[in-house]
Protein backbone atom coordinates (compact mmCIF):
# COMPACT_ATOMS: atom_id res chain seq x y z
CA UNK A 1 0.00 0.00 0.00
CA UNK A 2 1.36 3.43 -0.89
CA UNK A 3 1.72 6.31 1.56
CA UNK A 4 -1.03 8.13 -0.32
CA UNK A 5 -3.34 5.13 0.22
CA UNK A 6 -2.51 5.03 3.94
CA UNK A 7 -3.27 8.72 4.28
CA UNK A 8 -6.54 8.41 2.40
CA UNK A 9 -7.59 5.52 4.63
CA UNK A 10 -6.62 7.55 7.70
CA UNK A 11 -8.83 10.39 6.49
CA UNK A 12 -11.70 8.01 5.92
CA UNK A 13 -11.21 6.44 9.33
CA UNK A 14 -11.02 9.86 10.97
CA UNK A 15 -14.13 11.00 9.17
CA UNK A 16 -15.83 7.73 10.01
CA UNK A 17 -18.44 7.72 7.27
CA UNK A 18 -17.13 7.94 3.75
CA UNK A 19 -14.24 8.90 1.52
CA UNK A 20 -16.15 12.01 0.51
CA UNK A 21 -15.69 13.36 4.01
CA UNK A 22 -11.96 13.73 3.38
CA UNK A 23 -11.48 16.56 0.92
CA UNK A 24 -7.80 15.91 0.36
CA UNK A 25 -5.64 12.82 0.36
CA UNK A 26 -2.41 14.80 0.54
CA UNK A 27 -0.03 14.30 3.46
CA UNK A 28 -0.37 17.89 4.61
CA UNK A 29 -3.38 20.17 4.84
CA UNK A 30 -2.20 23.74 4.45
CA UNK A 31 1.23 22.70 5.70
CA UNK A 32 -0.08 20.83 8.74
CA UNK A 33 1.36 17.33 9.24
CA UNK A 34 -0.94 14.31 8.99
CA UNK A 35 -0.70 13.74 12.76
CA UNK A 36 -1.96 17.28 13.42
CA UNK A 37 -4.94 16.70 11.14
CA UNK A 38 -5.83 13.39 12.84
CA UNK A 39 -5.37 14.86 16.31
CA UNK A 40 -7.60 17.83 15.42
CA UNK A 41 -10.42 15.58 14.22
CA UNK A 42 -10.20 13.50 17.42
CA UNK A 43 -10.01 16.58 19.67
CA UNK A 44 -12.89 18.30 17.86
CA UNK A 45 -15.08 15.22 18.32
CA UNK A 46 -14.32 15.23 22.06
CA UNK A 47 -14.45 18.98 22.68
CA UNK A 48 -17.45 19.76 20.51
CA UNK A 49 -19.26 16.55 21.49
CA UNK A 50 -19.96 15.33 17.98
CA UNK A 51 -19.22 12.02 16.25
CA UNK A 52 -15.87 11.99 14.38
CA UNK A 53 -17.82 11.11 11.22
CA UNK A 54 -19.51 14.51 11.29
CA UNK A 55 -16.19 16.38 11.02
CA UNK A 56 -14.71 17.28 7.64
CA UNK A 57 -11.22 18.72 7.25
CA UNK A 58 -11.69 21.88 5.20
CA UNK A 59 -8.28 23.57 4.92
CA UNK A 60 -5.23 24.51 6.91
CA UNK A 61 -2.60 27.18 7.32
CA UNK A 62 0.70 27.72 9.02
CA UNK A 63 0.37 31.20 10.51
CA UNK A 64 3.82 30.99 12.11
CA UNK A 65 6.58 28.41 12.35
CA UNK A 66 5.57 25.40 14.38
CA UNK A 67 1.89 26.30 14.82
CA UNK A 68 -0.70 24.86 12.47
CA UNK A 69 -4.29 25.98 12.06
CA UNK A 70 -6.77 23.49 10.62
CA UNK A 71 -10.24 24.58 9.56
CA UNK A 72 -13.02 22.07 10.09
CA UNK A 73 -16.67 21.75 9.09
CA UNK A 74 -18.72 20.21 11.89
CA UNK A 75 -22.08 18.53 11.86
CA UNK A 76 -24.78 18.33 9.22
CA UNK A 77 -24.90 22.13 8.91
CA UNK A 78 -21.14 22.28 8.33
CA UNK A 79 -20.54 24.72 11.16
CA UNK A 80 -17.02 26.19 10.95
CA UNK A 81 -14.50 25.36 13.64
CA UNK A 82 -10.77 25.89 13.95
CA UNK A 83 -8.14 23.71 15.59
CA UNK A 84 -4.54 24.67 16.34
CA UNK A 85 -1.62 22.34 16.97
CA UNK A 86 2.01 22.83 17.88
CA UNK A 87 5.08 21.53 16.03
CA UNK A 88 4.65 18.14 17.77
CA UNK A 89 1.02 17.83 16.57
CA UNK A 90 -0.32 18.38 20.09
CA UNK A 91 -3.70 20.13 19.97
CA UNK A 92 -3.59 23.59 21.54
CA UNK A 93 -7.29 24.29 21.14
CA UNK A 94 -10.53 23.69 19.24
CA UNK A 95 -13.25 26.33 18.96
CA UNK A 96 -16.25 27.09 16.83
CA UNK A 97 -15.82 30.17 14.63
CA UNK A 98 -18.32 32.99 14.95
CA UNK A 99 -21.09 32.84 12.38
CA UNK A 100 -20.50 35.33 9.59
Amino acid sequence: MTMRSHIHLACVAAAGLSMAACSSSSLRVGGAPEASVKNCVAAAARELRVPPGSIVVDSGTTPRDGVYTINLKVGPQGRSAVCTTDENSAVLGVVYKRPE
